[in-house]
């Protein structure tokens, strides 16, 4: 029931540009009486692409967009991690926050670590207003960049970051871990346990199944299913970066084609810097059994998942996911009722081996064996698998009751 009074909220995340975690936390927390305002990025980090034109001179556009109040901020655009990608978040902290010193003061402001600068802009915003600073870590900055190579540790960045990093935590009224082990990693700063809570990813399952009911394929989808019928379909939907290391999966896709196997089909959907290599890797090897579907409204993804047999999760080995996973992309797989393959160094939760296989990343050959083993189950069978996966994230991840967590502990501040 929305609340008797209404308080406001401002939730600054850079690459919040879509459907995701905060727009639909800003929608469940406006049906309990928060006014909130969603600051993002209207370039698309993960496709390079800007979905925004702005007048002239101006950096800024302010609209309702599914509910939720936001503000775009227009950032210099990138097509890779060197120089010009600091360029960009720095871009948007600097833009954030002098925005926001034009505008009324919120009450609490939550800054999302989607990079370390959205909660520097978030917490100079709360000093300036005086208000509670609630810092969000999404992914652990800098070390998550250590533990993949992508930086040494005694490198001035990632000396400058931890820096940062240590800085926003004790300066933090809450600090929110996504992740399941966060507060282990952020304990070895010294920050009291206390002040720091968990509260996951999760899937609106209203917003979902309403798309799965009333969404439909467009021609080019509806004659690609038809002629897949009787195959078992197995889809990973999402980005195809570096960190998902996806040509594990179109080399198991291709274990299964020299094998001669022809009853199982590989979809792959989205798009990321990954993607051409993907395709170039299947066409060269021949493979009739995987299919590229370009990134797609997420509003789709429902459907495609409703007409697909098992789902694909798969990251490269890495010590960035020693704290746990809180991915969407999981979320979404449950939300379908479908079983999940999920290739990944930890156990994605407690109970994932009532409604998927867990198996080791980067093998090929055992992702090609859980296939099969996939595959020659029932119908019923893994129609059970997807139910009890579909039990478990309405009971541990649907973003209706994040939001009464976040509102709960949000509402204690003072």
């Amino acid at each position: 029931m929305p609340s008797t009074f209404e308080r406001t909220l401002w939730i600054i995340n850079h690459h919040a540009a879509g459907p995701g975690r905060h727009e639909s936390l800003g929608r469940e927390l406006s049906a309990r009486g928060w006014m909130v305002k969603l600051f993002a990025a209207s370039f698309i980090h993960n496709v390079f692409t800007e979905q925004k034109k702005y007048p002239p001179g101006c950096h800024y556009l302010d609209e309702t967009v599914r509910g939720v109040s936001r503000v775009w901020i227009q950032t210099p655009p990138y097509y890779d991690n060197s120089l010009s990608r600091l360029i960009n978040h720095l871009a948007f902290t600097c833009r954030a926050a002098w925005l926001g010193r034009k505008l009324d003061a919120p009450e609490v402001i939550i800054g999302s670590s989607t990079h370390l600068f959205a909660g520097l802009s978030a917490y100079y915003l709360a000093r300036k207003y005086n208000i509670p600073f609630v810092f969000e870590v999404r992914d652990i900055w800098p070390q998550s960049l250590v533990d993949i190579g992508a930086l040494s540790k005694f490198s001035p960045l990632a000396v400058g970051m931890g820096a940062l990093e240590k800085f926003l935590y004790r300066r933090a009224h809450l600090i929110i871990s996504v992740l399941p082990g966060g507060k282990e990693h952020i304990a070895r700063f010294g920050i009291d346990h206390k002040k720091v809570v968990h509260i996951p990813n999760g899937v609106d399952l209203a917003w979902y199944d309403n798309c799965a009911r009333e969404g439909r394929l467009n021609p080019e989808l509806t004659a690609l299913f038809h002629r897949l019928k009787g195959r078992v379909i197995f889809t990973y939907a999402g980005a195809h970066g570096y960190a998902n290391g996806l040509e594990t999966v179109i080399k198991a896709a291709e274990i299964l084609h020299r094998a001669g196997i022809g009853g199982i089909h590989v979809l792959m959907v989205g798009d990321g810097p990954d993607k051409p290599g993907l395709v170039k890797m299947a066409e060269d090897n021949g493979l009739t059994n995987v299919t590229f579907i370009n990134t797609l409204e997420k509003v789709q993804v429902p459907v495609i998942l409703k007409n697909t047999d098992v789902c694909l999760f798969h990251l490269r080995n890495s010590k960035a996911y020693r704290y746990g996973l809180s991915s969407n992309k999981l979320f979404d797989y449950m939300a379908a009722a479908r079983p999940i393959i999920a290739a990944v160094e930890k156990t994605p939760n407690p109970e994932f081996t009532r409604f998927g296989l867990h198996i080791p990343s980067d093998d090929s050959v055992i992702l090609a064996d859980a296939m099969l083993q996939m595959a020659g189950k029932t119908p019923g069978a893994r129609k059970v698998m997807g139910d009890r996966a579909r039990a478990y994230v309405e009971r541990f991840h649907d973003i209706s009751m994040l939001a009464g967590k976040l509102a709960e502990v949000l509402e204690s501040l003072k």
